[in-house]
């Protein structure tokens, strides 16, 4: 049987795999079950994949101390790779957003484990996003965003060659 993070891993995956580009995905067991890195020919980023299984906006997700540890050990062990958080809104999309985005709206001063990431959207609208404490990201990030991110060498750079 298909468990739901399972499934929602395979569309995020199905996505990425018909973006049009020649790329590598390697399952970075070895630092976390759901991190995984991809290379393209110009482009290397480490993705962890975060799932919510509610339904409807507002999605949440919390964020682990095992999780922080793996960010700190992509961080260290893979210095020329893009960070990013895949945060997979049920059926809705993915919310995808680099490491230094995230840290943008949570309190860095306690660490990233055991704090949450609120994702809300409107119909037909972006995705918006809020740590704690309401502390919401200055800029939205498009549905449509994802796999694009990845390409761009940066975080969530919208002016990508790759559309």
């Amino acid at each position: 049987m298909i468990n739901d993070q399972e499934f929602l891993h395979g569309a995020a995956f199905l996505r990425l795999i018909n973006c049009g580009k020649r790329l590598t995905i390697t399952h970075a067991s070895w630092i976390h079950a759901s991190i995984y890195l991809v290379e393209t020919d110009s482009s290397k980023s480490a993705i962890l994949f975060k799932v919510s299984k509610k339904p409807k906006s507002a999605w949440s997700f919390t964020l682990s101390t095992q999780e922080e540890s793996a960010l700190d050990t992509l961080d260290n062990k893979y210095p020329d790779f893009s960070v990013f958080i895949a945060l997979i809104c049920h059926k809705d999309g993915i919310c995808c957003i680099g490491k230094s985005r995230l840290c943008s709206v949570l309190d860095t001063d306690t660490g990233m484990g055991g704090q949450h990431i609120s994702v809300s959207r409107q119909t037909h609208g972006s995705y918006h996003i809020s740590g704690p404490g309401r502390q919401r990201m200055d800029q939205t990030v498009p549905q449509n965003d994802w796999p694009r991110v990845l390409f761009s060498n940066k975080d969530n750079n919208y002016e990508s060659n790759f559309y």
